[in-house]
């Protein structure tokens, strides 16, 4: 199952939209105060953990004078086999729908109203049944790789060593205490999850290919070390922001899809790469691929390099004129100038020309001189 349209209404900059989500990766480009980042916070805002309340509402809509909250509702289509045997534990109305339609107005489980076509329908459990859809998993910040963690802390649960425990899940390590073992076990187990580690992390980092990450434990702490072709081993924080944004992104997402069923998340990432160069964004673009084949993935950016133009069907661009925030689902169009006008990129502001070049003849028109006698 996959969000098919999304439908805002009185969302912050948000007075009314309604545009169609790509089922693998959806490009929210467009300038700064725009409106990306109120697009990824209204989708968050769909769950229901999410903070949502009539401070959220557009201040120049009807709704702000009536105190009323926004309206988010999400269209879901794809629905597999799966899907379906778990959603008709909830109402008969699943039994041959092509797609289900869910709004939430307000706060409270009540506020959720879900329609098969043009009918509301009943369900029963309605918080276990917003629990078999998607759930949406909103990034804005990345918790940077740290240099060191002590085994209390990996074990305490605190969200700042988040990526920390996801690094040991790539390498194999779900619970951390072997490789705290002063053995030949713990040894062996730093040994090998280190390589794992190295393994994927070249995999997608395809500038440095000779990166290199290792695990050293000393006591009740876990050192983490990088070393690539030009130097010795150094920590994490003594890299550039870019590759420590790019590396950090890596390790959450890929321990976070890697036991999950397909279309069990939408990531929203916000401002995906923006301490990356070009090469660094190309890179992150295949990591997003990677991570399409089993979730769906919405992010924004002003940057060009993050657009993948392979597949110009998954841009959608977003500017905010008098009325609000708009996106325009069509971009590409005449060699993609909608765009080009609103980032305000122009050919001559580019000098990354190739250095060989095609000469190509056009048709051209034929003038005829009359030569007056």
């Amino acid at each position: 199952m996959v969000i098919s349209r999304i439908f805002v209404k009185a969302f912050k900059s948000i007075f009314e939209l309604a545009f169609p989500l790509d089922p693998k990766i959806t490009s929210l480009v467009g300038a700064n105060e725009s409106g990306k980042t109120n697009i990824l916070k209204a989708l968050r805002s769909f769950s229901l953990d999410a903070p949502f309340d009539n401070t959220l509402t557009c201040q120049y809509s009807d709704y702000y004078y009536q105190a009323k909250c926004p309206e988010i509702a999400l269209e879901f289509g794809q629905i597999s086999k799966e899907n379906r045997r778990n959603l008709l534990r909830f109402s008969e109305a699943f039994k041959e729908n092509e797609a289900i339609l869910v709004r939430k107005d307000g706060p409270t489980i009540d506020d959720y109203h879900i329609f098969v076509g043009e009918a509301e329908i009943n369900v029963r459990d309605k918080d276990k049944f917003l629990q078999h859809l998607p759930r949406l998993l909103y990034f804005d910040e990345i918790q940077l790789l740290k240099n060191r963690v002590s085994l209390d802390e990996l074990l305490n649960g605190n969200d700042n060593f988040r990526t920390e425990r996801n690094l040991l899940r790539i390498g194999g390590l779900p619970t951390p205490e072997i490789i705290f073992e002063d053995s030949t076990r713990g040894r062996r187990a730093s040994e090998e999850a280190s390589r794992l580690i190295t393994q994927q992390v070249r995999r997608a980092w395809s500038q440095e290919p000779s990166i290199e990450l290792k695990l050293n434990v000393n006591g009740n702490v876990l050192y983490i070390d990088i070393s690539d072709g030009t130097t010795v081993f150094d920590t994490p924080e003594s890299r550039s922001l870019g590759f420590r944004w790019y590396l950090s992104f890596y390790i959450n997402f890929i321990a976070q899809t890697t036991d999950a069923r397909a279309n069990e998340f939408v990531f929203l990432i916000d401002e995906a790469g923006i301490h990356l160069h070009p090469a660094g964004q190309k890179d992150l673009i295949k990591v997003v691929e990677d991570l399409s084949n089993k979730n769906q993935v919405v992010y924004t950016t002003h940057s060009p390099f993050m657009i993948n133009r392979e597949f110009p069907q998954r841009v959608r661009l977003v500017q905010k004129d008098k009325d609000g925030t708009r996106v325009d689902s069509e971009a590409y169009r005449d060699n993609w100038k909608p765009l080009r006008s609103s980032i305000g990129l122009m050919l001559s502001d580019l000098f990354f020309f190739s250095d060989r070049g095609i000469v190509a003849e056009t048709q051209s028109k034929k003038f005829s001189f009359l030569r007056r006698s």
